[in-house]
Formats: structure tokens, C-alpha cells, sequence
């Protein structure tokens, strides 16, 4: 494929895509952001901060931003989609009759489609017709600590070695280490699957249930994100490594995880139905949990850490209720792996 190094652009003004397009602009002469308000564009532009997102953090004057989404698809061939995963679809429609085929894509969101149950790359595959230009950004990155230049690792993973070479040298930094992979289905699943688990350990810490159990919850929880995405075509090594486990013991324990904080309030006693109409940021565990319980099923696969978050979300199961089923399952026969088959969990 052919590899263009002109400018840069970030669709997704949020945390996330605006710590990356600081990350970006170390290596790269120009990055453009792309915000879906006209207002947030101009503060950035103007007072140098997104105060709304990631406050306290100067963004350089080498990042521009824009309001306008065709402008910056159309001026970079390089676009890193930092967007929330269920805007992702409507967000390739307003863009994609500026495309060429030139165009490369680095997809940092996590999660599921709710509606469709598609990956990522399937959401640009089912849109474009190809993808064959998309790599996937993931890992345990909280993304305060990323514009901070605190040391983190990363993944990226493409099933094009010249696109991941490619991303890898644009990306990788002193303080940003970037690994590559090519398990593209594996890398997802692991980055949507923990948001889910993030939620259930937020709960567990919010009914003060103590470390062992959380401990217990991670542990068990991996391997629920393992046998789903070996059955989905994964290879097992993917979950024992950043994408997988570094995610997951992130933000199952750090604060600074959305996921982890709003399972902390549930578990504290707040309805998830109040929580859900206060928040201004995005928790992506919340849709996947849907779409988890129709791909639990369709592969028929018992994933019950993450069914027991789907009830307290959506079926107004108190957590209390939640532990107990969980606690009164049969009792386990082996703590082995299945690769992509049901354990007694």
C-alpha cells in the first residue's frame, strides 16, 4: 500500500483524541483535530486547553483544530478516529466521499457496536468496502497520562505489516512504546471486554468488597475476555498482553477510568438510569454490555461476570443480588483455560 506523511488528523476532540494529537505532534509536523463543536474548536484554538476534556494540559501551537470533519479528512491521508465507538458509523458517512485510497485509518476507540454487534474494523469494512488500510491503537493508556508524557506501552495492530511499521515509527516515542501485532479481531475484543469487566470491578469496589475479590474479579474476567475472543478468531496470546491483561488491570483499578468510576458509583448506591443522564464523557462498557450478551449467546459461551453487569444495567438487578448468583454458581471443577469453550467460572 502506498504510505503518505502529510499531515496528520484526529477525529474526536474528547480526552483521548486530544492527548494523541499531542503524542502525534512530537514526531509530526502538523496534526489536525477535528471537535463535533464549533465552541470547543474555537476554545482550543483560542486558550490553547481543553478545559471541557483534559484540563490543565497546554496543546501546542502545532495542532489546529476544526469543526468542520470533510476539511480535515480531506487535507490528511492519515486520520487516527479517537471517536466514541457508537458514533463511529455516522461519523464515516459525513467523511467518506473525500476518501482516496490512499487514506490509512488508526481506530483508538474500545468497544462494540450496540446495534450491529461489529467491531471496528467491520464498521469501516461494511462502510468503505475495504479494511485493509485500518490498524488498531489500544492498550492500557489512560489518556491524562499519555498528554503527560507519563511512560506508557501500547499496541498496534494491523494486518498490513508496511501500515504497521508505518504507524508504529509515526507513533512510538521515548515515553509512548508502541508494540506491534497482527491479531486485528483479538486486540479489539480485549479492549471492549475489559471496559465491561472495568464496570463490575468498579462495582466490587463500591460495595466494599475487599482486594481479594477484586483479584478474583480480574482474574476470572480475563478469562471471560479470552474465551470469547479466541472463539471470534483471537489468538490467545493477545489477552495476556497489553491489549488484554496491562488494559484490564488499568482500568479495573485506576480512577481515572470512566468505566471503573461509574460501576464505583452503582456499587456506592447510585441508579445507573441517574448516572447515565449526568454524564458529560462517554463509558463505552455500557453499550458493549449489550452486545456482549447477544455475542455470549450466539457463541454460546457463558460469560457471567459481564451478564451480571448487563442486569444491573439494563434489568435493575441490585448488585447485592448480582454477587450472590455469581457466588452461587456450581462449584468450579478447574481454573484452566478452554480456549474458545465454557468453563465452569
Amino acid at each position: 500500500m502506498k504510505i503518505n506523511h502529510s499531515s496528520i488528523g484526529v477525529i474526536g476532540a474528547g480526552a483521548w483524541g486530544t492527548a494523541l494529537s499531542c503524542l502525534l505532534l512530537e514526531k509530526n509536523r502538523h496534526v489536525k483535530l477535528w471537535a463535533y463543536e464549533d465552541q470547543t474548536a474555537q476554545n482550543i484554538n483560542q486558550y490553547r486547553e481543553n478545559k471541557v476534556f483534559l484540563p490543565g494540559v497546554a496543546i501546542p501551537e502545532g495542532i489546529q483544530v476544526f469543526s468542520d470533519i470533510r476539511q480535515v479528512a480531506a487535507d490528511c491521508e492519515t486520520l487516527v478516529v479517537a471517536s466514541p465507538v457508537q458514533k463511529t458509523r455516522s461519523l464515516i458517512r459525513e467523511f467518506k466521499t473525500v476518501l482516496t485510497s490512499n487514506h490509512q485509518f488508526v481506530l483508538a476507540g474500545k468497544g462494540i457496536e450496540r446495534e450491529s454487534g461489529s467491531l471496528l474494523h467491520e464498521i469501516f469494512e461494511e462502510e468503505l468496502g475495504t479494511s485493509g488500510n485500518v490498524s488498531i491503537l489500544s492498550g492500557p493508556t489512560f489518556a491524562m497520562e499519555v498528554a503527560k508524557k507519563k511512560p506508557t506501552a501500547a499496541v498496534i495492530a494491523s494486518t498490513d505489516p508496511e501500515l504497521g511499521s508505518h504507524i508504529q515509527d509515526m507513533m512510538h516515542g521515548p515515553r509512548f512504546r508502541l508494540y506491534r501485532s497482527n491479531d486485528l479481531i483479538g486486540v479489539q475484543l480485549a479492549g471492549a471486554v475489559k471496559n465491561v469487566l472495568a464496570i463490575a470491578a468498579g462495582i466490587a469496589e463500591g460495595m466494599q468488597l475487599g482486594l481479594n475479590a477484586r483479584a478474583a474479579l480480574i482474574c476470572r474476567g480475563l478469562s471471560e475476555m479470552t474465551r470469547l475472543g479466541v472463539k471470534m478468531g483471537g489468538v490467545p496470546e493477545t489477552f495476556s498482553g497489553m491489549a488484554g491483561l496491562g488494559d484490564l488491570v488499568l482500568t479495573g483499578t485506576g480512577s481515572l477510568s470512566r468505566n471503573h468510576t461509574l460501576g464505583l458509583r452503582i456499587g456506592e448506591g447510585l441508579s445507573p438510569e441517574e448516572l447515565f443522564q449526568n454524564q458529560l464523557t462517554v463509558t463505552e462498557g455500557a453499550a458493549t454490555s449489550v452486545s456482549l450478551q447477544s455475542l455470549s449467546r450466539h457463541h454460546q459461551l457463558e460469560m457471567p461476570i459481564c451478564e451480571a453487569v448487563y442486569r444491573i444495567l439494563y434489568q435493575g438487578q441490585a448488585p447485592m443480588e448480582a454477587l450472590t448468583q455469581l457466588l452461587e454458581r456450581q462449584m468450579p471443577e478447574s481454573e484452566s483455560i478452554n480456549w474458545g469453550q465454557n468453563s465452569s467460572d
